[in-house]
């Protein structure tokens, strides 16, 4: 089977997660997927047929979506839903759509075709035998608002550790967070690359993900939880608090059931 798979992520080089192991996995298993990042791949999407199926990854509106939406060809198409955004048009032109949390399924929850598919690499995040643990609190995330940093300063005592991206495109609300962090004594870190997230994680007592509802930090819970570390998020925000027991086979879903479950969607549409 052909799959072309479009995705926009701006750091190729360190992109390891479940998603991108999930589709080395069904290589294996004889998928021929063709990547195309549309930070590196400028020309436009083929209009005619090569492909047995067009998988995208991206939020309803990113650029992915519009890209996928506008082909004009006879090839099934999916979506894998990243973000929050809300669908206000559009889903029906996919034959299948794969989301990643209970929280996010009222929205899709019409279409002839839904399947859930999510996981992390369980290859770079799981427990660490030799692991010293260091932090007593680590928060994970882009220095952004809605990533809500800030809540570390709440908890006084103990090894505290901020670690995510400086946004490159709001630099001054990025650098009035950590600001904030610093005068209380919180250590900082721009982002890592995941095998060193691992370690940071396996060296943390707690890990918290304090983002609202819009903030992202799906990943972050579950990578956490499979390095056997407590994850604590906001009770404000029921779509992580889901993610903090979720499990699949009796374990944190991987990149395992993350294959399957996309295995098992785009066949379905092609039968």
């Amino acid at each position: 089977m052909k799959i072309l798979f479009v995705y926009d992520h701006q750091y190729p080089d360190i992109w390891r997660d479940g998603l991108w192991a999930a589709l080395n996995l069904l290589e294996k298993q004889g998928f021929e997927i063709h990547r195309c990042n549309r930070q590196e791949c400028k020309k436009p999407l083929p209009e005619h047929q090569h492909y047995d199926f067009i998988l995208g990854w991206g939020a309803f509106n990113s650029l992915v979506d519009k890209e996928i939406q506008a082909i004009k060809t006879s090839e099934k198409k999916g979506l894998c839903i990243a973000g929050n955004s809300f669908p206000p048009h559009g889903q029906d032109k996919y034959d299948i759509l794969f989301y990643e949390t209970e929280w996010y399924l009222p929205q899709i929850q019409h279409h002839k075709n839904v399947v859930r598919a999510f996981g992390i690499n369980s290859d770079i995040y799981k427990p660490m035998v030799d692991a010293v643990e260091i932090w007593d609190w680590t928060s994970v995330g882009a220095f952004a608002l809605w990533k809500r940093h800030e809540f570390l300063i709440h908890y006084k005592g103990g090894y505290r550790l901020a670690i995510g991206e400086i946004q490159k495109n709001n630099m001054s609300e990025s650098i009035d967070i950590i600001g904030k962090l610093l005068l209380d004594g919180i250590c900082v870190s721009d982002m890592v690359e995941p095998e060193t997230l691992a370690k940071i994680y396996n060296s943390s007592a707690r890990i918290y993900i304090p983002a609202d509802i819009n903030g992202g930090g799906e990943r972050a819970v579950l990578e956490a939880r499979a390095c056997g570390r407590i994850v604590m998020v906001e009770p404000d925000n029921p779509k992580l608090e889901e993610l903090t027991t979720w499990k699949e086979r009796g374990r944190v879903p991987d990149q395992y059931w993350y294959a399957d479950q996309l295995k098992k969607g785009i066949e379905s549409c092609l039968i």
